[in-house]
């Protein structure tokens, strides 16, 4: 059973790929962006912005192009936010300190180490007052992110923002989780006829391993270095006309996604 869905809105924030423009760019042949940075929020009031922890400033500059490219209001759209291990830099933190002197620990800190730190902070700066969803599912993180999404859409008229984003391992967790990245991904999933189209796509089952289709090196470099660019396929497919993509997942079936010629 296939389910046809149309993308609206899309963002990405990583070092060398800071918005959605440096991602089209990479893909002409291009190279990464180095002189460009991603924007800093403008949801969060600059109280917020010092409190918030960097794996939520990294999902939200994702978010906010998605949004804004959809021209809809940030806390308009049901939204899900998967991430493989949250927040590594307050992991290390609070590994490190509980070691070394808990009675240091910072309550601010330990308040954010919650997977769901993203999410939350997404509802206070967007006004959400929809659903707003924080799973989990190790490397698996990018496509059950995108199923879930996708049930999303199956159950409500309203259009779903999608974000996908771990930020790079900290201190000793390297040796479990080897990233050396950054990398946040956004889509925003509408049923077809809800607004301008960027890509109209179909989604159905697969057990085939992962197929990222023809993408540049340095893009590649980034799927294998961070679980999360998982997602860069399918943002790849987006972004320029392409056959069809597929985002395996280990646990369970993963995804074929193939794009309907415009």
């Amino acid at each position: 059973m296939s389910q046809r869905f149309d993308i609206i809105g899309a963002g990405i924030a990583a070092p060398g790929l800071p918005d959605w423009q440096a991602l089209e760019d990479a893909l002409a042949g291009s190279g990464l962006c180095q002189e460009r940075q991603p924007a800093p929020s403008s949801l969060l009031s600059p109280r917020e912005r010092r409190r918030a922890p960097r794996a939520a400033k990294l999902s939200f500059a994702a978010a906010e192009q998605a949004c804004a490219m959809a021209g809809m209001a940030p806390g308009e759209p049901v939204a899900v936010f998967s991430s493989a291990m949250g927040d590594l830099d307050i992991t290390d933190y609070m590994c490190r300190t509980l070691a070394d002197d808990p009675a240091l620990l910072s309550p601010i800190r330990f308040h954010n180490s919650v997977h769901n730190a993203a999410s939350g902070y997404w509802s206070i700066g967007a006004g959400a007052t929809g659903d707003v969803t924080a799973i989990s599912a190790w490397k698996d993180s990018a496509t059950a992110g995108l199923i879930e999404a996708l049930a999303r859409l199956a159950c409500t008229p309203d259009p779903v923002l999608l974000v996908v984003y771990d930020d790079l391992a900290q201190g000793p967790m390297r040796e479990l989780w080897p990233t050396s990245q950054d990398f946040s991904g956004a889509l925003l999933l509408a049923r077809p006829g809800h607004g301008r189209a960027m890509a109209s796509l179909t989604a159905e089952p697969s057990a085939e391993p992962a197929d990222p289709g023809e993408l540049p090196a340095v893009l590649i470099e980034r799927i294998d270095d961070n679980p999360a660019a998982q997602l860069l396929p399918l943002l790849a497919l987006v972004a320029r006309p392409g056959a069809a993509v597929t985002m395996a997942a280990e646990q369970g079936p993963g995804l074929r996604i193939s794009r309907i010629p415009a």
